[in-house]
């Protein structure tokens, strides 16, 4: 699967940016995947919490946008972006 220049490979779940290796610790390519997979439509904070965590995981709300900030730092500058929609997702 690809966005942009940013590539999953579903067989070993890893990313590659502009054909390159992307390093990412597992929450930041479970945040990664799970939004690949929901390309181009809003995804709730609750729901990726939910794909990361697991469902009534009990987490500290911030946890998440922690993981999606690292995620957006290492995939800055690329064909891709992860918008965030204050309120929406």
């Amino acid at each position: 699967m690809a966005v942009g220049d940013l590539s999953l490979d579903t067989t070993t779940r890893q990313f590659r940016l502009a054909e390159a290796p992307l390093a990412l610790i597992p929450r930041e390519n479970a945040v990664l995947e799970y939004l690949i997979l929901k390309a181009g439509r809003t995804v709730t904070k609750s729901a990726l919490s939910g794909s990361i965590f697991g469902l009534g995981a009990e987490t500290d709300p911030s946890a998440i946008e922690i993981y999606v900030h690292r995620s957006r730092k290492k995939i800055d500058g690329a064909a891709v972006e992860i918008a965030i929609l204050r309120g929406l997702g």
